[in-house]
Formats: C-alpha cells, structure tokens, sequence
C-alpha cells in the first residue's frame, strides 16, 4: 500500500509540473547543500552547463550510508520544464560495488507575483528511488519547501523553511523530517 502512495505522490508532481505557465528550468548554474541532524547529514550537489547536468549525493545515516552521481542531457519542453536523462551510479554500506541505472527527471521554475515556485520530480532504477519537491520564495528571500522521497530502503516526507543571506546565493535552512521524527539545520548556495 505504501508503494501506491509513494508512486501516486510522484505521480501528481508530475502532473502539476505541466499545468499552468512555466518555464524550463534550464540554466548555467551551481547548487550545493548540507543538511545535518541528530542521526543524519546530507549533502547534495548539482550543477547544469548548457545542456548538460551533473548531480551528486551522499548520505550518512545511523547504520550505513549512501552515495549517487548521475549525468544528465537536459531537454526544454516549452511551457512545460525541463526534462533530464541520463546515466547513473550509486553505492550504499551494504553494497559490495557500484550499480548502475538510469535517471529520468522534470524540473520547473515558475516567476510569479510574489516571487517563484519550483518544482522537481525524479525517478532513479536503482533501488527504485524517487524524489518530489516543491518550493516557493518571496522576493524578500524567505521560503518554504515541501519534499517526499522513498525507495526500496528508505522513506522520508519532509518540510523546511529557508532564508537568503542578503542578496547573494547563500540560504539558510531549518525544518523536520516527518518520518524520521526529527529537525534539521542546514545551508545552501545556489547560483541559478
């Protein structure tokens, strides 16, 4: 029953992605960002050159830990976002080697009257692994983000309030992570 809802979740996402007016999220830019909590720490990676994507993580967690990377050909699909295909790789502690697989993403910034909404939806064979976001800001920086993801050994639904330093690329974070039952704190650059 979980696995119906988790793939219905990732399943709306998608569909939200193409209604309404957008754009693609398509840009040269760079995003890195560590979140830590008691038990946890994530630490993500991404960045876009042209039409090309390269995107990396790794997770430390009480009894193991994870690692990815996948690259990534990036496809404009007017009024609709950004597609991403490509190649990936991934290892976990109980993993003897490397797996690969495949990642399929769609990406969707979207301005509006009080600043912008982006949203992401991907899906990774290994593990079968999916991730769904949804982010709003305002102009003054301040922002929420909503995030579930699961695969075949972890689950997660989680909810973070962040803030831009300034003017520049630098955000703070703080949130919870509902199944894990605990806060976080983290930051984030982000050149796009």
């Amino acid at each position: 029953m979980q696995k119906i809802q988790d793939v219905s979740v990732a399943i709306a996402t998608c569909l939200a992605l193409s209604l309404g007016a957008g754009s693609q999220a398509r840009a040269d830019g760079t995003f890195v960002q560590f979140d830590a909590a008691q038990n946890t720490s994530d630490t993500v990676f991404s960045m876009s050159r042209g039409k090309v994507s390269f995107s990396a993580n790794f997770s430390d967690y009480e009894g193991g830990w994870s690692t990815g990377a996948a690259v990534t050909r990036d496809f404009a699909l007017e009024g609709i976002g950004t597609l991403k295909l490509g190649p990936s790789i991934g290892r976990t502690l109980a993993d003897d080697n490397w797996r690969l697989g495949a990642r399929v993403g769609l990406e969707r910034y979207t301005p509006t009257g009080f600043g912008h909404v982006f949203m992401l939806a991907q899906y990774n064979t290994i593990d079968q692994d999916w991730f769904a976001l949804f982010q709003a800001g305002n102009r003054s920086g301040l922002g929420l983000e909503l995030s579930a993801g699961g695969s075949d050994t972890y689950s997660e639904r989680t909810i973070a309030v962040t803030q831009k330093i300034d003017d520049g690329p630098v955000s703070i974070r703080a949130g919870w992570r509902a199944l894990a039952k605990e806060a976080f704190v983290g930051i984030s650059i982000n050149t796009y």
